[in-house]
């Protein structure tokens, strides 16, 4: 049998194209691993979202709860808020009190009176 020369495939190039190869995969996977763990790294790291409305003291919050609550007045909560905050108290009154017998929403409305 005739022998051509260099078609040994275990030496030579084709030994080092396959350690070649080898090695590029375990480079390309330690890659990929130490990409994935700095963004699980990255995303642990980064604060929690702010809140819509910036924080209040703890007070004002628990005033603001109150009355989400319907446990006081709305009166009541301004007189208390404006004293927590030092600020003069300014009355939530309407312009001008309705008169017996008219709207209270400003809707055009027959008087009682023309009712009967």
């Amino acid at each position: 049998m005739r022998r051509f020369p260099n078609t040994d495939y275990f030496s030579g190039w084709h030994m080092v194209a396959g350690i070649a190869g080898f090695l590029g995969t375990l480079v390309l996977i330690t890659l990929i691993t130490l990409l994935v763990i700095f963004l699980v790294r990255r995303g642990k790291t980064r604060p929690a979202p702010t809140a819509f409305r910036p924080s209040l003291p703890p007070a004002l919050q628990l005033l603001d709860e109150r009355l989400a609550r319907g446990e006081i007045e709305i009166d009541d909560y301004l007189n208390r808020k404006a004293a927590m905050l030092g600020t003069p108290t300014t009355a939530a009154e309407p312009a001008a009190w309705p008169t017996p017998g008219q709207d209270p929403t400003g809707a055009t409305s027959v008087p009682t009176d023309a009712a009967e």
